[in-house]
């Protein structure tokens, strides 16, 4: 970018170039593409389930290598094409105990995109209501209930 080239372009030329390392680190399954890639494959660990999700805790980098470089914290089906129906998605790479917060995110915003709402809309929604809850640790534990579907 100090080269005057786009933001846009700058970032493709990174991608490009982050992918090529991925796959001299072995990350990137030679002659396959994100297409063929089976996502169960980055499965870690199920974490916990609601009544129309279950939770996994997933290999952050093998997600970045194989679906979305950009890929950070967590997801869901609502967002990404490659997330199974009815997953959602915590990158191992977060700390234990930021999991919960980003778990509460990524339920609230799948929730809030199921009943129509944009992705902007409901990722700006999840995120207020996640800064709050950084704020007031006390009140996350019930929060996180209301998102799983417990009473």
């Amino acid at each position: 970018m100090k080269k005057d080239v786009p933001y846009v372009k700058a970032l493709e030329i990174a991608d490009r170039k982050e992918r090529a390392e991925r796959k001299k680190a072995g990350d990137i399954p030679v002659g396959r593409d994100r297409e063929e890639s089976d996502p169960t494959r980055v499965h870690l660990q199920l974490l916990d389930e609601t009544s129309d999700a279950k939770i996994w805790l997933v290999d952050g980098r093998l997600v970045r290598s194989l679906f979305d470089i950009d890929f950070t914290e967590g997801g869901h089906d609502q967002v990404y094409r490659f997330v199974p129906k009815g997953e959602v998605w915590i990158d191992n790479d977060i700390e234990p105990d930021e999991r919960p917060y980003i778990l509460f995110h990524e339920l609230h915003e799948r929730d809030l995109m199921k009943k129509g709402l944009s992705y902007n809309d409901a990722h700006a929604d999840s995120s207020h209501l996640e800064y709050h809850l950084r704020y007031h640790p006390q009140e996350l534990s019930e929060a996180l209930k209301k998102e799983m579907g417990e009473k």
